[in-house]
């Protein structure tokens, strides 16, 4: 079968299931234009609508949650914008996780490496080296209009439209200047948690918005800068962070590990389109709901779908929570950090890049902020 018509068969299928969402809200990004007229989230996903504004305020964040990359896995050379979860080595490349199991997120029972450790293809097993459809995140999850499986969705706007890339949103000033050599106060909310680590990084604004460029600008985390502020407060609570620099990319880039553990991931296993009883790990009828189960490999075949491991719909947390209720995908709660501006940067006009690599998902969430160093 051509690549077209398989593609053309998995948008049919039409399967929806709850894809991971996050998004920066401090300083304002390039992705929220939307709040400008109004829309806050894709008009028929209105459970996604809350965000936590760190100074208390009430959160209009636009659809900034709905821009990212999916079928986006280690070794492969760009995204599919299918799988989503399909967890498997897609490219056949035989790529191995880098990052240490120490800083897993999800199904932390399952030996590294071995077929029940299924998310081992996913971003955050080797953090920064997944490929993206765009460094700003793609609005709506796939370049195609029609609205897909794994949340794909957008409300377009005179300002964005589904499909469009992150990069070519028009500026959007966030006020916010920053100190070269100084420290610096960033934010982003969870909308659906599905584990794994994110990273800030910078491009100078006359540079094209590109991996590459936003690779040469990776920022230090300050440990104890990191907390979570709760909605309607602008306090924070400080918690233990924790933060990754081997086994990333590029070598030696400082990413910290989500602080807030998950805990229901999505349906357990829904069948591509062209499975059968017969394909190997073929998903049962009673696993194509929200339920849990044990842990067993996935089918991997076209257009699947596939959480059967670590996917607990009773509210259990994959790690220990930092605090009471801090669990699976609270809107009420911004994760809070502070970044070290480095004192050579040139002062002007410059793009942040919040980047989150999921584990439990084959997607990277990307938002894109416009900022001053003076």
């Amino acid at each position: 079968m051509s690549r077209c018509s398989l593609t053309a068969a998995l948008l049919l299928c039409g399967l929806t299931s709850v894809a991971a969402h996050g998004a920066i809200v401090h300083p304002r990004s390039r992705n929220s234009v939307d709040y400008l007229v109004g829309v806050n989230v894709p008009k028929h996903w209105d459970k996604d609508r809350e965000c936590v504004n760190i100074t208390g305020a009430k959160c209009d964040n636009g659809q900034a949650a709905f821009y990212y990359s999916q079928g986006c896995f280690i070794g492969c050379p760009e995204c599919d914008h299918l799988s989503g979860r399909r967890n498997m080595d897609l490219c056949g490349g035989g790529a191995k996780p880098t990052l240490d199991p120490r800083h897993r997120t999800v199904n932390l029972n399952a030996t590294p490496g071995s077929e029940l450790d299924i998310y081992k293809h996913n971003p955050w097993r080797a953090p920064g080296t997944a490929p993206v459809a765009d460094a700003c995140g793609l609005a709506g999850g796939t370049p195609w209009l029609p609205e897909v499986s794994e949340a794909g969705v957008y409300t377009n706007t005179t300002f964005a439209h589904h499909g469009m890339n992150g990069s070519l949103l028009q500026p959007l000033d966030s006020f916010v200047k920053w100190r070269a050599g100084g420290v610096a106060e960033v934010a982003w909310t969870i909308e659906n948690n599905h584990g794994g680590g994110y990273s800030y990084r910078l491009c100078p604004k006359v540079e094209p918005l590109s991996e590459a460029c936003f690779q040469r600008h990776q920022l230090d985390f300050v440990p104890e800068g990191q907390g979570l502020v709760f909605q309607g407060s602008s306090s924070w609570l400080p918690i233990r962070g924790e933060f990754v620099t081997e086994g990333t990319y590029p070598a030696g880039s400082m990413w910290a590990k989500l602080p807030i553990p998950s805990t229901a991931l999505g349906p357990r296993c829904l069948p591509g389109p062209f499975d059968t009883n017969s394909t190997p790990y073929a998903c049962e009828e009673w696993e194509q709901h929200l339920v849990d189960g044990p842990c067993k490999p996935c089918p991997g075949t076209a257009g699947s779908d596939c959480s059967r491991c670590d996917n607990h719909w009773d509210g259990t947390p994959a790690f220990p929570p930092p605090c009471d209720n801090c669990k699976g995908s609270p809107h009420y709660i911004a994760i809070r950090d502070l970044v070290k501006v480095p004192e050579s940067l040139p002062t002007g006009p410059y793009i942040l890049s919040w980047r989150w690599d999921c584990e439990a998902t084959a997607q990277v969430w990307s938002n894109c902020a416009d900022i001053e160093i003076v």
